[in-house]
């Protein structure tokens, strides 16, 4: 039994895997290099996408060097605090008429933001927003062989354009989800990487947090949030009242929910799922629709190795990912709950189990694997 391991062991760590896709292997939690930055990106008028950094505070349509902000640790707000000219500035562009740095002033601009960009999308001429929003460990360029942000978002977009024929307006989401390289055989190099994972949590949870200001203010009839992997938490933080903010979740007509191989867990989801600000009345119809995307098989979620799934910590530590590879039914169970204590709420569940192993945004587009949950969501 011994040798067994011992060969299986030695498979692994030989193998050229795709094991890259998950997570990074030798680099310290919270290091500044493991956060993604978008002070780079190319300023455009029109406003497809929405960048926050790990704090969730929104870029300014500005651009700022990477190097600063890293320098800043990888934080607008201090980097706003250590160039305070430059900050003053940016203000002025937001209609923040300030003489000087203060934290109170930089949650107002953070606010005018979040102001001017909701106006700027309620303009666009559809009925309905789609929100696209990526998952842990995306690099904004491609790096190690994975895929970038960008190139998730646009699979994404062609996929739903393909399936779904209504007309809307496609915002990407782009938040500080970490980004390193790579997964290995060796428990105590990747150790460090599911800590990594736990840090993205948090990214992930403040930047749903500041998403819902936006998502709560636009006008249209329908709302899709589409989310892939740890994405889930960042579009669940954006529709719930988890955090308890002083910020009104979407009342628009109707809200689709898609969560594909969402990386959280069912409670979450129970637990919250009726936290809503102001107090909907859905004693006989709901708003809210929820669509989720399971694969019992992806390796990702399961936390195994992609060759022989014997090597990981599974889907309980370091953050549940139960729900998305549906781990001891959890998908179902959630499914059961709903039906009982939410009676008026729809959920509907998609075994993608074909997909198979593979954790990737394309993987899960691929052919008409997707066709089923975005026609429904019509």
């Amino acid at each position: 039994m011994k040798r067994l391991l011992l060969l299986l062991t030695g498979i692994f760590a030989l193998s050229n895997t795709k094991a890259q896709q998950f997570l990074p292997s030798t680099t310290l939690m919270g290091q500044p290099h493991n956060n993604v930055l978008y002070g780079e990106r190319v300023i455009a008028a029109d406003t497809a996408g929405i960048y926050l950094d790990k704090n969730g505070i929104i870029y300014p349509n500005v651009r700022i060097p990477n190097d600063e902000l890293r320098e800043a640790n990888s934080s607008l707000q201090e980097w706003y605090k250590k160039n305070e000219k430059e900050f003053v500035e940016i203000a002025r562009g937001y209609n923040c008429d300030f003489a000087s740095y203060s934290d109170i002033n930089a949650a107002v601009l953070n606010d005018s933001i979040v102001e001017t960009l909701s106006r700027r999308l309620n303009m666009a001429p559809t009925n309905t927003m789609t929100f696209l929003i990526h998952g842990f460990r995306k690099p904004f360029a491609p790096q190690n062989g994975d895929s970038s942000s960008p190139e998730d978002f646009e699979t994404l977009a062609a996929t739903f354009q393909r399936f779904n024929s209504t007309q809307t307006k496609i915002v990407s989401v782009y938040w500080d989800a970490l980004y390193e390289c790579c997964f290995s055989a060796s428990s105590k190099k990747n150790r460090p990487l599911f800590e990594l994972f736990e840090l993205a949590q948090t990214h992930a949870e403040k930047a749903g947090n500041t998403l819902r200001k936006i998502a709560s203010k636009i006008s249209k009839d329908t709302l899709d949030v589409v989310s892939h992997s740890l994405g889930a938490k960042v579009a669940l933080h954006s529709l719930l009242d988890i955090s308890q903010i002083p910020s009104d979740t979407p009342t628009n007509t109707r809200v689709n929910i898609c969560l594909i191989a969402p990386a959280v867990s069912g409670d979450m989801i129970v637990e919250n799922y009726m936290k809503r600000r102001p107090t909907n009345d859905i004693s006989s119809t709901d708003n809210y629709h929820l669509y989720i995307v399971y694969n019992e098989d992806d390796f990702v979620l399961r936390k195994k190795d992609n060759r022989i799934g014997i090597f990981g910590p599974g889907p309980y530590k370091y953050g549940n990912t139960t729900l998305g590879c549906n781990y001891k039914g959890a998908a179902l169970k959630l499914q059961s709950k709903f039906n009982s204590l939410f009676k008026f709420s729809e959920i509907k569940l998609y075994d993608l189990s074909r997909v198979g192993k593979c954790h990737l945004v394309s993987c899960y587009c691929y052919g008409n694997n997707l066709e089923r949950v975005l026609a429904d969501m019509k």
